[in-house]
């Protein structure tokens, strides 16, 4: 411990930090409405962030103040940072904590700008020496859908060493678009009320998000690594256009919206920003304990969807053409760049774990015929155009692994050859999934926990089934599906030791009024031994 060091830090600075407020700040007024966050930690740094908002425009400084204590009686680093309209008064710092404290065990953050003072954070690094991690999984956080109680629920554990978003972070959607049914009675209605397109639409969301105080409680508490999915673009993205991206200009040039959204994305969460704004791709090790490889599967290669709608001719279904298109080996969800640096990666690295984080389902998945699970003989008038295609045989969604099956191949191929059994974490779907994951041969590859939403609506928020049923059904006709819920809100939490992982999804009370009670949990565990799963019963 650098303690000597610490305190010449500290007596030193103390007094040139007082001068510098009171001098340079005095002409305005600051505030620190979005928390403070941290993110992508190493071994020996992590990205430490926050947003300062000026009463008046204008370049501005800020200083970051690191502690080993929480009320800051000594302090063992500060740094004076600028920011300005041209980051949206964002600030980001790459902290050498290790250089400065035994940061494996935890630090205390904060900023100042004028008479203001942020939020305390506290984050850390991971030792070399790290034998056990907890961890929470979140995914497709819907500001308008519902409160963020699964975020207060996880703070309040006070826990977690680390947290995942897997991705829909925030949501593109105008008001009066999807899941903003509430939002008025839930005094959530998204800003700005229309689509998100420009840059400024995009971090004006991205600011309300932020501004949501249980997402202050979370991002304070513990360092977050995130990667992005099709929501904090457009919907149903892919490399080169969206579904929800319109083919008739009126919503602009897709490049350029893609730029905005990243842009906005880098300013406004506490990532490392690589050289190539594009690329999210990145690694991170836990000790000799977890190999965590966070993926893009949505825009840096992926090619665009196969719509089976396509497909339907006046003689009815050409699945000939269909399987063909489908099983191509030139169709993309990765790319070749990707994949040579996860191979690349997974060689050179040894841990216990070997952890994908990722955006999309990796197992495979067909729904049952849904319109016989219905309450109501009503059939809604979104799904009929799809009764079509349930006994056809075909994948459910193909905008997931399914839709690229030989890509997943040749990363199962990749992790085999590296005699590498893996865990799957996947998002986007808004339900819960466990699966033991098999290559075509039916040999097992590894184990998929498909993390629930935060807030997005589920099937059965959609759709008025059986649940029993439609439980039943589907995890009949899918042989790697061992369980799924397709009801719950919440978040799921690894707790990652040398010889298991305790895997809980923890479900939320309710959505629609502030409330941090969680209402039930299931629980896995995860053997290293040949990566066999246990389901606890309760």
């Amino acid at each position: 411990m650098k303690r000597r060091q610490a305190l010449k830090i500290s007596s030193i600075g103390a007094i040139g930090l007082t001068a510098s407020i009171s001098s340079g700040c005095a002409k305005n007024t600051y505030f620190f409405h979005h928390g403070v966050a941290s993110g992508d930690p190493l071994i020996d740094r992590v990205i430490l962030w926050t947003r300062v908002t000026p009463k008046q425009a204008g370049p501005l400084e800020a200083i970051l103040e690191i502690s080993e204590n929480e009320n800051f009686s000594s302090i063992i680093f500060s740094k004076k940072l600028q920011t300005s309209s041209l980051s949206d008064y964002t600030i980001k710092y790459d902290f050498l904590a290790k250089q400065y404290c035994d940061s494996d065990e935890g630090f205390f953050y904060r900023f100042r700008a004028g008479n203001a003072i942020s939020e305390i954070g506290k984050s850390k690094t991971f030792s070399e020496k790290t034998i056990a991690a907890k961890i929470g999984i979140f995914s497709c956080s819907n500001f308008p859908a519902g409160y963020f109680n699964a975020y207060q629920a996880a703070a309040e554990t006070n826990d977690l060493d680390l947290w995942l978003h897997l991705g829909d972070y925030l949501y593109e959607y105008p008001m009066g678009g999807y899941a903003t049914d509430k939002a008025k009675k839930l005094g959530r209605v998204p800003e700005p009320l229309h689509e998100m397109v420009t840059l400024a639409d995009y971090r004006l969301r991205h600011a309300q998000y932020k501004k949501d105080p249980a997402s202050i409680a979370l991002h304070k508490h513990a360092p977050l690594i995130a990667v992005w999915d099709d929501h904090e673009f457009s919907n149903d993205a892919w490399k080169r256009g969206a579904e929800n991206h319109s083919e008739d200009g009126s919503e602009g040039d897709f490049y350029a919206r893609r730029s905005a959204a990243i842009k906005a994305y880098y300013e406004w969460m506490p990532i490392r920003e690589q050289q190539n704004k594009r690329r999210i791709f990145r690694e991170f090790k836990i000790g000799k304990l977890i190999h965590l490889i966070m993926l893009d599967t949505r825009q840096y290669a992926r090619d665009k969807q196969i719509q089976p709608k396509e497909y339907l001719t006046n003689t009815g279904f050409n699945q000939a053409k269909f399987y063909n298109d489908l099983n191509s080996d030139d169709r993309e969800l990765l790319g070749t760049e990707q994949l040579a640096w996860i191979e690349n990666s997974i060689l050179n690295t040894n841990t216990v774990w070997t952890i994908f984080g990722q955006q999309v389902l990796m197992a495979k998945l067909k729904f049952p015929d849904i319109s016989k699970m219905l309450k109501s003989k009503e059939v809604p008038g979104f799904l009929k155009p799809y009764l079509k295609f349930l006994g056809l045989g075909i994948p459910s969604n193909l905008d997931a692994w399914d839709g690229y099956p030989a890509e997943r191949k040749k990363l199962y191929q990749l992790m085999s050859n590296a005699k590498k059994r893996f865990i799957s974490l996947a998002g986007d779907t808004h339900n819960s999934w466990v699966s033991e994951l098999e290559d075509q041969s039916g040999k097992k590859v590894g184990i998929e926990l498909g993390a629930p939403s935060v807030t997005s609506p589920g099937i059965t928020d959609i759709l008025n089934l059986d649940e029993k049923k439609f439980i039943d059904g589907i995890i009949k006709i899918n042989k790697e599906l061992q369980w799924m819920d397709p009801s719950n809100r919440g978040y799921l939490s690894l707790h990652c030791m040398e010889d298991k992982i305790v895997a809980s999804y923890n479900y939320i009370k309710e959505l629609e009024k502030i409330n941090s009670a969680i209402a039930s949990s299931k629980t896995f565990i995860l053997h290293k031994e040949g990566l066999r799963l246990e389901e606890i019963k309760t």
